[in-house]
């Protein structure tokens, strides 16, 4: 399908653009306030840790638990903004970009639902870095949340997709979305459920091998390694960093000499690949790996594992 130029665009047109860009905008401050809810938990948790120490009612912690608690900060804070960078950049490309998609209202419900579900995990993730959780079973409840966050955002990444089928978005929603804008998605989409498939693997298998050195690996007992939060931190802002830089070319605003550069490995394989669906099976299929090792990590059984980290 040809489209207009912006500048060829009618009256009636250019005011449907800045119609959505309103729309946007407004659920962008309504979506902005779970984030900024969650900063705000965090920060309180923050200011409670120092307020402990400043009054002398907690001993000044030594140097390895002033890194690991700046560590998880960075964790909450940079995972937090790549995600709701990438949500409202997501709003602004579908719903207030020319050519304007013309969507359907369950659509977009889908749409925008996925994104406040991904955002809530991050409420956990604030209240675990109290002082009162983390008193208590050490950063467990914080592993546990990012866990939760991604394996929710990747059983949102496999409703997206049925959603962007085209017989649903074509014969059951009567969706008319450009086709380059699905042909970007969908290749984000993939390379999302490869990468964070992928990171949780890790995750996973890293903290079944340091239960072999501690009982409960977020929240080390004295005279056990703390090894697994410097790998868990480091694991979780490698991830964001490779999440950014991949998607930047998809969803920052770049002249066409930038966005036409050759993408490299593996978003280069990815985008070549003559089946496509291969990805998706691979991405999947580490999915399944998860589960079965969240499942024998009895990972599902918290109270176990908050007996365990006390």
């Amino acid at each position: 399908m040809v489209h207009k130029a912006l500048d060829d665009l009618s009256n009636d047109e250019k005011d449907l653009i800045r119609q959505g860009e309103r729309t946007v905008d407004n659920l962008k401050r309504l979506f902005a306030v779970v984030f900024a809810a969650s900063f705000g938990i965090a920060g309180a948790a923050i200011a409670e840790k120092v307020r402990a120490v400043i009054i002398g009612s907690t001993e000044f912690p030594n140097l390895g638990a002033i890194l690991i608690n700046f560590e998880m900060i960075i964790v909450f804070a940079i995972t937090a903004g790549v995600f709701y960078h990438h949500s409202a950049k997501f709003l602004d490309i579908r719903y207030a970009r020319h050519p304007l998609a013309i969507t359907h209202p369950v659509g977009f419900a889908l749409d925008y639902g996925t994104l406040v579900l991904t955002a809530a995990p991050f409420f956990f993730m604030a209240q675990a870095l109290s002082p009162t959780v983390t008193n208590e079973i050490g950063y467990f409840a914080f592993f546990g949340s990012y866990v939760l966050l991604f394996t929710l955002g990747l059983f949102l990444l496999g409703v997206q997709n049925i959603r962007h089928f085209r017989l649903i978005r074509e014969r059951v929603f009567g969706e008319n979305i450009p086709a380059a804008e699905i042909a970007r998605e969908g290749k984000l989409r993939q390379f999302w459920l490869l990468m964070n498939s992928a990171v949780l693997l890790l995750l996973l298998l890293v903290f079944a091998v340091a239960t072999g050195s501690a009982e409960c690996p977020p929240a080390p007992k004295s005279g056990e390694s703390t090894w697994f939060l410097y790998a868990f931190g480091a694991i979780a802002i490698g991830r964001d960093a490779l999440d950014y830089a991949y998607s930047w070319r998809f969803l920052f605003p770049l002249p066409a000499s930038e966005t036409q550069k050759p993408h490299v490995w593996p978003l280069s394989v990815i985008i070549a690949s003559k089946r496509p669906a291969i990805w998706s099976v691979l991405g999947y299929s580490l999915v399944a790996l998860c589960i079965l090792i969240a499942w024998y990590l009895e990972l599902w059984n918290a109270p176990r594992w908050i007996e365990a980290c006390r």
